[in-house]
């Protein structure tokens, strides 16, 4: 993926994608063991194909989502335990980015911005990394240059399958467009916004 003179991303016609939780179809269950003190070399290698598949992820949706796909009915605290375990072993070995309450693999840029399914429910604001949310933002003005601020906030809102009234929604997304611009990322502020493209 090219960068532009800013060091970000350039956006990529194909930004909007469905959100689907990562299926791992091959995945030997019985083999990932959630007992001991330390997590297992297995559970470890689970959970990086995890952040693999579904970064940016926030830590609630990581365990949500391998209490999902291990046919678990609960993570229990010792369970939980472990799991946070494996993600720092990987954070660690530098296999695995932190930003806040989100994991990524290390460098990887957010490439796409991922709305919901018809059906599936739609993620909160706060279970959207930024990055994401960022994305979204740039792809709804690449997609249509030269529109307000507040239409853009209000197409990602719907984008995203929110509400306006939401609460937190259009802060969040108002922020994430405060932070564009101020890294030199958009232009045109605040009333024909445009993504600032490589001299």
């Amino acid at each position: 993926m090219a960068k532009d003179r800013t060091g970000f991303p350039e956006v990529d016609d194909d930004w909007d994608v469905p959100y689907q939780p990562a299926d791992f179809l091959d995945l030997d269950r019985a083999s990932i063991s959630l007992t001991g003190k330390s997590p297992a070399p297995a559970l470890v290698e689970f959970i990086h194909r995890l952040i693999a598949a579904e970064g940016p992820i926030h830590e609630e949706v990581l365990s949500l989502h391998a209490r999902e796909v291990l046919y678990l009915k609960s993570l229990s605290a010792a369970r939980k335990k472990l799991v946070c375990a494996a993600v720092e072993h990987l954070i660690e070995a530098g296999h695995v980015a932190v930003d806040g309450e989100f994991f990524d693999l290390p460098g990887r840029p957010c490439r796409y911005a991922r709305r919901p399914l018809p059906g599936l429910v739609k993620r909160p604001v706060e279970h959207v990394a930024p990055a994401e949310r960022q994305t979204a933002l740039a792809g709804l003005i690449h997609d249509e240059p030269g529109r307000p601020f507040d239409e853009v906030v209000s197409d990602s809102v719907r984008f995203f399958g929110w509400s306006a009234s939401t609460r937190g929604v259009k802060s969040a997304l108002a922020g994430d467009l405060y932070r564009m611009r101020d890294q030199g990322r958009i232009t045109g502020w605040p009333d024909s916004l445009v993504n600032q493209t490589p001299s």
